[in-house]
């Protein structure tokens, strides 16, 4: 199976952002983070949380994960797709630098709403 792409799963949340629910950029910056998390070079405790987290299928920790899932606007089955394939790839580097940007881009984005 193909990896997919992170745009098809991420672009259009940040793009398609209503100013009314700030909330939505907020859910996606724990998703990214965790996925940036689970990818790390070199295991620690957060790498193994975060993998954790998103292969979760019942549960308190399955709840949480659904839940900030449908804040963000993404599809929590699609996400938790994509993270397994992403954490069990040869080289996750590609995909880590394109989440840092996604983080750079809602970061930015905040920034901008907070001055205007």
């Amino acid at each position: 199976m193909k990896i997919k792409d992170p745009d098809d799963i991420f672009i259009d949340p940040i793009i398609q952002y209503d100013r009314r629910y700030p909330e939505r950029r907020l859910y996606l910056a724990v998703i990214l983070q965790a996925l940036l998390d689970a990818t790390r070079i070199k295991g620690n405790i957060n790498k193994r949380r975060a993998t954790s987290w998103f292969q979760c299928s019942i549960g308190v920790t399955c709840d949480n994960f659904e839940f900030i899932c449908d804040h963000a606007g993404v599809n929590p089955g699609y996400v938790r797709s994509f993270a397994y394939e992403v954490i069990h790839s040869e080289d996750p580097r590609s995909f880590r630098y394109k989440i840092t940007k996604y983080k750079r881009m809602i970061a930015k984005e905040e920034e901008k709403n907070e001055e205007g």
